[in-house]
């Protein structure tokens, strides 16, 4: 109860990842957004941008992961990390969530946006620090697939 005798709000989930999303950049000078998607491009968790940024940045990372993984994929091992450099910044995207997938699971990934100032080393320590502590709540359950394939 808060002290006007209300109840204390309830955040939702999102609400909770989008602050730990929020949080994350702090550890991080010279980050200015992160983003948590499935793995086929579905945004899960942003920090404070416009939506449709969000929507747009969840494809680009989905695919830039998936591109990664194809290019790789007679290959043992996962992909650590796909960096764009730009000369108004960076694109960090690294898997998230891989230890505990299976055929039911699609793995996400987890992107940060950074400044050209920002030190590449300490974005990756901080992105696999976030990882590693939420690793197996960063699963999603595959969507059945709705076509029936009759009528088609």
């Amino acid at each position: 109860m808060q002290s006007d005798g209300f109840p204390t709000p309830v955040t939702s989930a999102r609400d909770q990842l989008n602050g730990l999303l929020t949080g994350l950049l702090t550890k991080a000078p010279g980050t200015t957004s992160a983003l948590l998607a499935s793995g086929d491009g579905l945004k899960l968790g942003w920090t404070e941008q416009p939506t449709d940024d969000a929507d747009s940045l969840a494809a680009v990372i989905a695919g830039l992961y998936s591109l990664g993984r194809q290019q790789f994929k007679d290959m043992q091992g996962g992909i650590c990390q796909v960096v764009v450099e730009h000369d108004g910044g960076s694109l960090f995207v690294m898997s998230a969530g891989a230890a505990f997938t299976d055929n039911k699971a699609v793995n996400t990934v987890l992107a940060i946006v950074a400044s050209p100032d920002a030190d590449p080393g300490q974005v990756g320590y901080v992105m696999e620090t976030f990882i590693g502590g939420l690793d197996e709540h960063l699963v999603v359950a595959a969507r059945a697939n709705s076509f029936s394939g009759q009528g088609l």
